[in-house]
């Protein structure tokens, strides 16, 4: 027996009942919730923001961020631009540049900020990489929800068109919805931000979160053979397919942790974390609402089949 095949059978979910596979999951599922509410209720970091369930980064807010090389500390610049509406000062860890992050500011604050980098410090000792208005945030907030909102309710259009049946369907969907509330969740621990980059992660994980889904799906309901057969031989495809694309993503994730390209590190944290929770939401949650339904139909279909069997024996001793 080849290594891969050992470590299949350790973890071969047909040994355990379904209530404790899907138990799991929806215990996660509840406590990303829990999380998601706990960071609505707090109050905003930016100025003037609204109550969200994620932390919202400049792109939907508005704000502007500021990166000065310069051996002031972090409670000069604070002093120092206490004007404005400053929300954070850190380091960048690239030699002696500072981050500043503003809030929202209307048109005149940015100007005399502006006028005040330029009195205070050389030409290229700063620049500017992000300012957002407020008003473009928020339409691009409204953007953004609108879209994840489109997409997953075409997403499971095509999985109720693809299935025709509900229990099935709503296992799929469920999973789907799952993996994008613990990643947002995982966002929220770790203070990342909601941003365009992050958008657009949550939108690929969608398509990447159905994938095993109608795979184990399909096999399940239209192979025929050993139930528990069909689920180990499609556990194996979709691990080594999840795998794969894990590997890839974390090699993005290096690489644009080396070579310091924000977007795509943001794209593949997100990503890290909706499709390692996929794992579990794929062949935990999915998996045993899928064996109980099926074991719950050939029930019925056994039972039938008595009854006929019964009816029959019946109908032939009368006559």
């Amino acid at each position: 027996m080849s290594e891969k095949e050992s470590l299949f059978d350790k973890v071969d979910i047909t040994k355990y009942p379904v209530k404790k596979l899907v138990a799991i999951p929806l215990i996660i599922l509840l406590i990303s919730f829990a999380v998601l509410t706990y960071t609505y209720m707090q109050p905003p970091v930016y100025p003037h923001s609204p109550h969200s369930p994620v932390h919202l980064g400049i792109d939907f807010i508005g704000g502007t961020m500021v990166n000065i090389r310069t051996d002031e500390t972090g409670e000069e610049l604070t002093a120092k631009f206490s004007a404005f509406p400053i929300v954070l000062v850190g380091e960048t860890d690239v030699g002696n540049e500072k981050m500043i992050r503003f809030g929202p500011m209307t048109k005149s604050q940015k100007d005399e900020l502006e006028n005040m980098l330029d009195n205070h410090y050389e030409p290229g000792q700063y620049e500017i990489p992000q300012s957002m208005d407020p008003v473009f945030g928020e339409r691009f907030r409204n953007q953004a929800v609108l879209a994840l909102i489109i997409a997953f309710i075409l997403m499971a259009i095509v999985v109720f068109v693809v299935f025709l049946t509900f229990v099935p369907s709503f296992a799929v969907i469920l999973s789907a919805f799952s993996d994008i509330v613990v990643a947002v969740a995982c966002m929220d621990v770790i203070g990342m931000e909601l941003s365009l980059g992050t958008v657009a992660a949550l939108l690929m994980l969608i398509g990447y979160s159905v994938d095993s889904d109608i795979l184990l799906t399909r096999n399940l309901l239209h192979k025929k053979g050993d139930l528990n057969e069909k689920l180990r031989g499609a556990m194996k495809t979709g691990i080594t397919m999840t795998s794969s694309t894990l590997s890839a993503v974390f090699a993005m994730f290096l690489v644009s942790f080396y070579i310091d390209i924000p977007i795509l590190k943001a794209i593949s944290i997100v990503l890290l974390f909706g499709l390692t929770v996929d794992l579990l939401n794929t062949w935990l949650l999915n998996a045993g609402i899928l064996r109980w339904y099926v074991e719950r139909k050939e029930r019925k279909k056994y039972k039938r089949g008595v009854e006929k069997v019964k009816v029959k024996k019946k109908s032939k001793s009368i006559k």
